[in-house]
C-alpha cells in the first residue's frame, strides 16, 4: 500500500541528507521503483528541507543502538560504520521492512579491513539467530532443515578467537589463510548465544539440511564424511537432539 510505502520513505529522509537533496532534485528519479504516486511525492517536497533535519541527533542515535550489536566489528571500522545511513543496505532494509541490524552486518561486510569483514560475519550471524523465532515452524514430513535459530559461517581462520579477544578487550592479532566454519546458535532455554568451530563432517551435515533435506541424504553425508554404518544415524539423531537439526 503506498501509504506505508510513504512512511518508510519519510524514515530514510529524516537519517540520510543527501537521499532528502535526492529527492528534493527529482523526486520522480529517487524514488524509482517505490509504490508512490505523484500527490505523495509531491507532499514530500512540499514540507520545508530544514523540517527533516529537525531532530539533528535522530541519526547518531540510530547509530549508536546498531553498533551495540556489534561492539567487535565497529571499533575496526569506525568511520565506515558512519556511512550505513547513506548506504544501499539501509535504504533497502527501510524500504522493504528488513532488519536494520541484519542490513548493518551485509555493510560491515565491505569495510576497508578484513578483520572487521569477518567479525562482521559472526556479529551478524549473532543478529540473525536473536531474532530467530522462539518457536520454529515444523520441517516438511519427511525432511530436516537446519533451525533458524543457529547459523554457520564460514570465516578466515582465527576469526572466532579474535572475536573472543575483542570482548575483553581490543581485537588484536592476525587471521589465517584458510578458513574455519563457525556455528553460531542459539538453543531452545538458553540466555546467550553460543558460538564453537565445528568439525568439517559436521558443518557438512548441517550445511547439506539447509531449508530441508531427507533424512536418509543427510545420513549418506555422514557417511561421505566418514561415518560407519549406524554411527551416520547417530550423528543425525544427535543433531536432532541438539536441536540443530529439526
Amino acid at each position: 500500500m503506498s501509504h506505508l510505502a510513504l512512511r518508510r520513505v519519510m524514515i530514510r529522509m529524516l537519517h540520510d541528507p543527501a537521499f532528502t537533496a535526492a529527492v528534493y532534485a527529482d523526486a520522480a528519479g529517487a524514488l524509482a521503483g517505490v509504490d508512490l504516486d505523484t500527490r505523495e511525492r509531491a507532499w514530500l517536497v512540499r514540507q520545508p528541507r530544514a523540517a527533516w533535519r529537525a531532530d539533528a541527533g535522530r541519526p547518531l542515535r540510530l547509530l549508536t543502538a546498531l553498533a551495540a550489536e556489534y561492539p567487535a566489528t565497529v571499533p575496526l571500522a569506525t568511520e565506515h560504520a558512519a556511512g550505513f545511513l547513506r548506504a544501499p543496505e539501509f535504504h533497502a532494509a527501510v524500504q522493504e521492512r528488513g532488519s536494520l541490524a541484519i542490513a548493518f552486518g551485509a555493510y560491515l561486510m565491505r569495510a576497508p579491513r578484513s578483520e572487521a569483514r569477518s567479525l562482521a560475519r559472526l556479529e551478524q550471524a549473532i543478529a540473525i539467530v536473536r531474532r530467530a523465532p522462539r518457536v520454529p515452524a515444523p520441517s516438511p514430513v519427511g525432511r530436516l532443515r537446519l533451525t533458524p535459530r543457529a547459523v554457520v559461517r564460514d570465516v578466515p581462520a582465527g576469526t572466532l578467537a579474535l572475536l573472543e579477544r575483542a570482548r575483553r578487550g581490543p581485537a588484536e592479532g592476525g587471521l589465517g589463510p584458510s578458513d574455519e566454519t563457525v556455528l553460531v546458535a542459539l538453543p531452545p532455554g538458553a540466555a546467550e548465544v553460543g558460538l564453537e568451530v565445528l568439525e568439517p563432517a559436521l558443518a557438512a551435515i548441517l550445511r547439506r539440511a539447509g531449508d530441508g533435506t531427507p533424512r536418509a541424504a543427510l545420513r549418506g553425508t555422514a557417511r561421505e564424511q566418514g561415518a560407519d554404518p549406524g554411527e551416520d544415524e547417530e550423528i543425525v539423531a544427535g543433531l536432532v537432539a541438539d536441536h540443530l537439526l529439526l
